[in-house]
Parts: structure tokens; sequence; C-alpha cells
């Protein structure tokens, strides 16, 4: 392990100058050829033309012609605490020269420890190298803390050591996994935004899928932290609705078999059975009904978010036209079952029967119009874009995370494991995501089998959101999960909303102008001008032509340090060779 060490002087007030460099000011969408860019101390103090900015005596200058500056890249969802079994980072922040080596000069990490507060005290000082860091402290949620004065106090308490933002998510243990079964009250998750609101911080947060999505909402502000949990929040069909449906085919489908093995006993015996045309016409449609009913569920995996066929109309449609045969189907059992049941020579078994898969169908009817016909077109296009106005609406930002679902797939664990980055990291994590990647194909954290085409929809997703006016924000979880590494992480992320329909200025946008103004940094950080802080990159070629420019950064400026492609590279060396 490296760990690097700064001393104070290499903060003192001295002049390091860019000059004529094209500037890419996201800010004003445009780019700036023959610029001068002068930098003291830890701040920009000039941006102009050579002919309004003069360079100071003694400056150290940067050559810049044929290169672009772009602003500093923001990952605002990371992790660097060193007690995650599947991740466990490197002390005092030794990873974080993989961040840097790829231009991310600021993280966002959603979970800290004084530990970490300690490391943004020190990288502030000048006494370790590395991207700023703003932190939140611990989860908010039950059973750490349960009523609105605890979260109230609890927020307090955070702001008070030094916290930057609040996170919202299901409490988990490496020894005891989750504790978190109920979740906070309406009121007590309320007060999680109220709270942070009175003390100025952001709130970042998991889907509060005990309280529905209207709840997020109602609190307004914050971000979602994945734009995956938009499938507990909404997207897939809830769980309640699952086990009924299971429970109500499954009654029926005792009956329908009942009434099979009967008819097959009374042919083998020669035994009259009820000759009622109304009552063998129920018992076929309820047969009828059941069968399309087992299809349903198949067509809206299908459909559903990740399906193979989850961007087709007509795969949707057809899955819609089941799902009303079965209510058809089912009401017309019931209506002749009720209309034959007062055959005189029905005895009270079969009425029983009757009665067994009457209520079962009727269940089965609103469990299909009220949650399964829903569930099947919330993932089409146009709902989708209906939801991401309700978010805009409300001020929810979301952050991205696409590389967490292509790292469930066989592809992405493949990606990352070939990515130089890998080798970087420290040798138990390196042991731990190749035994994790041995896993069977297409399974997830655990062995959940991941739908084929998940990482693909939630890429639409993102796209749909952000062409509605959605705040996006491009963040990684790196280190928070197997295969996303520091870093590199993020500019896959960026190609990964490309692919989604941005374009590359507006994703790069997600990484710079966007976090700056969710976290309140907007004169800070993620743009080019007199007083920001001295973040910056130096490109080859031009990032808004192509994203491929960000792969390999000529240079890095963290906080008025400069640190050409040839001292990253060698600083790089060390790390991977002292581990």
């Amino acid at each position: 392990m490296v760990v690097v060490l700064v001393p104070g002087s290499a903060f003192a007030q001295r002049h390091i100058v860019f000059v004529d460099v094209s500037v890419i000011r996201l800010d004003r969408e445009r780019v700036e050829p023959g610029q001068t860019v002068v930098v003291e101390g830890d701040r920009i103090v000039a941006v102009g033309s050579a002919d309004d900015v003069p360079i100071p005596n003694g400056a150290e200058i940067v050559a810049g012609r044929g290169r672009f500056l772009l602003a500093g890249l923001v990952d605002s969802h990371v992790h660097v605490t060193t007690d995650m079994p599947w991740a466990p980072a490197r002390p005092d922040f030794g990873d974080g020269l993989l961040y840097l080596a790829h231009g991310v000069t600021t993280v966002v990490s959603l979970r800290g420890t004084p530990a970490q507060l300690e490391w943004k005290r020190r990288i502030e000082t000048g006494e370790l190298l590395g991207p700023t860091l703003y932190t939140a402290g611990e989860f908010v949620n039950e059973p750490r803390v349960t009523t609105p004065a605890e979260v109230r106090r609890d927020i307090a308490d955070q702001a008070r050591a030094g916290y930057d933002l609040i996170k919202f998510h299901e409490i988990w243990t490496p020894t005891g996994g989750f504790a978190t079964r109920r979740g906070l009250s309406r009121e007590a998750y309320a007060t999680v935004f109220q709270g942070a609101r009175d003390v100025g911080l952001p709130v970042v947060g998991h889907a509060p899928v005990n309280l529905g999505i209207e709840a997020l909402f109602a609190a307004r502000g914050g971000a979602l932290a994945h734009v995956g949990e938009l499938n507990r929040l909404h997207f897939v069909l809830g769980l309640r609705v699952l086990i009924l449906t299971g429970a109500a085919a499954l009654t029926l489908l005792a009956v329908v078999v009942s009434w099979s093995v009967a008819a097959l006993s009374r042919r083998l015996h020669g035994a009259p059975g009820i000759h009622s045309d109304r009552l063998s016409r129920a018992r076929a449609l309820f047969a009828s009904a059941l069968a399309l009913m087992v299809a349903l569920p198949a067509g809206g995996l299908m459909v559903g978010p990740g399906g193979l066929f989850y961007d087709s109309v007509t795969w949707r449609v057809a899955t819609a036209l089941v799902g009303l045969g079965v209510t058809f189907l089912a009401s017309l059992a019931v209506a002749s079952a009720v209309r034959g049941g007062r055959h005189r020579t029905l005895d009270r078994r079969s009425k029983l029967a009757f009665a067994i898969a009457g209520a079962s169908s009727i269940a089965l009817v609103l469990l299909v119009a009220l949650g399964w016909l829903p569930f099947l077109w919330r993932s089409s296009e146009p709902a989708i874009g209906q939801l991401a106005r309700r978010f805009r609406d409300a001020g929810v930002a979301v952050q991205s995370t696409l590389v967490v679902y292509e790292a469930l797939s066989p592809d992405g664990t493949r990606r990352a494991l070939n990515d130089p980055s890998f080798s970087r990291l420290a040798p138990e994590v390196q042991s731990v995501w190749r035994r994790m990647s041995e896993q069977r194909p297409g399974a997830g954290r655990g062995g959940v089998l991941v739908p084929p085409r998940l990482p693909e929809f939630f890429r639409r997703v993102a796209g749909i959101f952000h062409r509605n006016g959605v705040l996006l924000l491009a963040g990684t979880d790196a280190m928070g999960m197997p295969m996303v590494a520091p870093g590199s992480s993020l500019i896959r992320e960026l190609h990964l909303l490309v692919l989604g329909g941005l374009t590359p200025s507006e994703a790069i946008r997600t990484a710079t102008v966007n976090p700056a103004r969710f976290m309140g940094k907007d004169e800070e950080i993620g743009t080019i001008g007199v007083g920001a802080r001295a973040d910056l990159v130096v490109l080859d070629d031009n990032p808004l032509e192509s994203l491929s420019a960000l792969d390999r950064p000529a240079g890095v400026m963290v906080r008025g340090r400069w640190l050409p492609r040839e001292q990253l590279d060698r600083m790089l060396s060390e790390l991977s060779g002292g581990q």
C-alpha cells in the first residue's frame, strides 16, 4: 500500500498557468480556444485570452496548445470505508489515486465515520493527496432512529460533526445482515428531509419501499441514490400482489384438478355426471381463465424491467390482452357458476367447489385489473416519461449508477476484471471479486437472477429522465458494489449515459455542473471560473466530440496541485507494486 502524504509547501501560494488551451465551459455550452488560466494556490484567479490575462512572474507554465481543459469530475456516489467484506478499501484513502488518475477530483461518500472526516480534513490541509471528499455519516433509518425526534436529533448531530450530507438507507451490518425491518413512519421519513433542510444539508436515499413513491414526492428534494431503486419503488409488481395472485391461482388450480379427477373417476366407473350446460361451461371457463393466468406472469417477465421484450409495444399489448382475457373469462365463469348453481342435483361438495372457484376467480379479476394490468404499462416509454415529470416537479434528483447494473451481467463482470484499475486494487479486493465472478452467469450478488436486458433498461430510463428535466447525477457506487472500481467506473458511467441517449456534453454535466448544483457548491466545483477550486483535467482530445478523450488524461490538477501524466503513471505503478 502506498499512502501519499503531501507537505504543506506543495500548496504554497505560487502560480501555475495553463497557456493557449481550449477551455470547455460547460456552464456556457461552448469551447473557448486560446485561453490562459491562472491558478494561485488552490484557486483559479484568472481566465481569459492571452491579451487579457498576463502571466505572473515566476509562474509554472503548462503548455496547452492542441489540448482541452475541463473542470475536474465528480463521482456523486462512492464508498470509502474499510469495513465492507466485498470491497475493503485501503486505509487513509489509499484508493484516492485511482480517482485522480481518471480526472475525478471530487467524490461523495455515502457512508462515513469519524475516520472519513479525518481524511477529509487532511486532504483539505494538504497532508493527504486525493480527491476532495464530501461524506455522509451513518445511515439514517430504524433501528438506529425511529421517532421524528430521534431523526431530527441524529441529523443535527451529524451536521455538527462535519458531515456534508444525509444518507437514508436500510441499516446493514457485515455480521448480522439487514437490521431494518419495517422502515421509518411517514412522519419520521418526512423529518429526514425537513431536518436536513434545517441544517442546510442535502439528502440522498434509497427508496422508502414501506411508504411508497408518494412519500418520496411529498418529502420534496433530495436525490434517489440509484436509478435502479425505481424498480423497488415503482416498476416491479409488489410482493403482496404476487403472493395473493399465487394463492388465488393455486386455489383455482386445486378446484380444476379436483373436477378433472372426479370426471375421470366417473368415466372409469360409469357413474352419471351433472347434466348442466351452464355448470359445464363454468368449469371450462374457469380452466381457460386459469390457463391464461399461467401465461400472464410469463408475459410480464418479458415486458417488465429488463425483460427480453421490454421495448416491444406489440408484446406489451399482447400481454395486456392476456390479462384482459383472464378477467373476461373468469367473470363469465363466475356468472355461469352462479346461474347454474341452483341445479337440483348439485350436492353440497360440488356447490362448495364452485364457490371456491368463484371466490378465487373474483380475486384474480381484481388482482389483474388493479395490479397486473397497470404493472404491464408502468415500464413503457410514455409511463416512464410521466414518472420523470413527477420527479422533476418534486425536485427529486436521481443518481444514475448504471455501472452497477452492468456489473451484475456476465459481460460487465468480465469488463471489470479486465479493467487495468482492477490490478491496482488491494489484493484482498481482487481475490474477493474473482471468487464472486465465479457465480453462475446472469446472477447478481447473492445469486439472484438478473433480467437479461436490465442494464439496457436502466440506461433508457436515465435518458428519459434527463429529457424530461430531472437532475441526473453521475455516480457509480464504487467499492460499495463488487466489480465497480474507483475512477475508471465514472468514465464508464458517462459512456453508459451516452448509450442511454445523452450527448457527451450532457453526460459530462452529470459529473460536473449537476453535482455542484445539488451539493450547493456551484461556485466551488464543476466549472472553470474565477474563484472556483483549481480542480482541472487536461485532455488531448475534445470530450464533447468523443468521451474516449477522458480515458487517459494528459494531466490532472487537484486543489491546485499539478499532476502530469508521467507522474500519475509513476504513482500508479508504485500503488500496484506496494499494494
